[in-house]
């Protein structure tokens, strides 16, 4: 199954749970409240059949009221006149009890007023009577229990969110850790690998010149491309090391990538036109070899995207206006879809029929991780070209 596939299975089956979750909170909820009801309403019954007196009418209100343990107010027929209360947060504490009407202050009777209208938007007042006459309606609330239940599924989902992503940021770490080594590990091994045929070649061209005599054209291209490999070599065995890293003037390191990249387009494609423009002259902190290495790579994808026809490439280097260094290689290739800008710097993923997808997983790694720079695509059209940008810091120190 497809990665995409399995997200997709996950985040539904965390939507279910979550759906659950709060559809079962919200009826534990519910019967809470019926409970609630059901208890006034027994109270309101009970004071209807024995309220006969003032001594009941002062039981009721202080004795059975002042046993509830959810908000409630009790109130006129009108509902304007407030009787009794009990439970109501943020209210003063010293009113917080059953007392009557005339010692309300207008502030806290404005407060009750708001409370209840509040309380009536989810609870039905319940009247209660005397004689079979309304004489008020006690309004009610949750109690502080269920408030802190209505919660308590959000805080759950929360708290699990929680733990989901510090378990997935846990194993995206492993990942990425693992990941790393085999590809240090691999690049160091090419370096080892490459290290005794290298060496071995370099002896027998100083014994071909010997034999040969040291004019001809060919001992000198061979020996040109003995060293290209042995540079190849020790940028293979500085991946995963402390990269040593000095001050490299920008068009310096555009004119070496420049007399590579000019002896091997024709290779592919005579008939690209191939531009370099350093319009500034900055210097940058880095590793030469590596740098130089980033960039051939993606002017070989451009050539790549060109798919043997003509067309152009273009390398400009700029200052933006944060005093960094800005490197634009455009092609006037196929193109990138905008939803594989992103991908193509992934290792693995790659457009091309046989490719292996680490070129451009490589040359993030220098540019971001050894350079403190960025890459990214700066636009594409299809048929049209594509830009990529990188951005490094420029050195400031003397």
């Amino acid at each position: 199954m497809h990665t995409s596939k399995l997200k997709i299975l996950f985040i539904t089956i965390s939507f279910l749970f979550i759906i659950g979750i709060l559809i079962y909170s919200h009826k534990i909820v519910n019967d809470l409240r019926n409970d609630s009801k059901r208890i006034l309403t027994f109270y309101t019954e009970l004071y209807a059949e024995l309220a006969s007196s003032e001594s009941m009418n002062n039981f009721f209100f202080d004795k059975m009221i002042s046993k509830i343990s959810f908000p409630i107010i009790v109130t006129s027929k009108k509902h304007s006149e407030i009787n009794a209360w009990k439970n109501i947060p943020k209210f003063d504490k010293n009113d917080n009890k059953n007392v009557t009407n005339f010692l309300l202050t207008e502030k806290n009777k404005a407060i009750l007023l708001k409370y209840m209208k509040e309380m009536d938007k989810y609870s039905k007042p319940i009247p209660f009577y005397f004689d079979d006459i309304i004489i008020g309606y006690i309004h009610y609330g949750d109690s502080i229990a269920i408030t802190r239940l209505k919660w308590m599924p959000f805080i759950e989902i929360f708290g699990a969110a929680v733990i989901i992503l510090i378990g997935f940021l846990g194993l995206q770490y492993i990942r990425t850790s693992e990941k790393k080594f085999i590809w240090v590990g691999l690049a160091k091994e090419t370096a080892h690998q490459l290290g005794t045929p290298i060496s071995s070649l370099l002896g027998w061209i100083e014994l071909a010149k010997a034999k040969y005599g040291n004019d001809t054209k060919l001992f000198d291209e061979m020996s040109i491309d003995i060293s290209r490999l042995e540079k190849i070599s020790h940028r293979f065995s500085q991946i995963g090391s402390n990269v040593p890293k000095k001050i490299i003037k920008s068009e310096t390191l555009l004119n070496n990538v420049k007399n590579y990249i000019v002896r091997r387009v024709p290779q592919k494609n005579e008939h690209i036109s191939l531009n370099f423009n350093s319009k500034n002259n900055s210097k940058i902190l880095g590793n030469p070899e590596l740098l130089e290495w980033a960039l051939e790579n993606i002017i070989k994808n451009a050539v790549d995207s060109l798919e043997g026809k003509s067309g152009k490439i273009n390398v400009v280097t700029t200052e933006n206006k944060k005093d960094q260094i800005v490197i634009d290689i455009s092609d006037s290739g196929k193109g990138i879809e905008t939803n594989k800008w992103k991908k193509i710097f992934q290792a693995g993923f790659s457009t091309k029929e046989r490719g292996w997808g680490l070129g451009l997983s490589l040359v993030k790694r220098i540019i971001e991780e050894y350079h403190d720079g960025k890459i990214f695509v700066s636009k594409s059209r299809k048929n049209i070209g594509t830009t990529f940008r990188i951005i490094l810091n420029k050195n400031t120190s003397e």
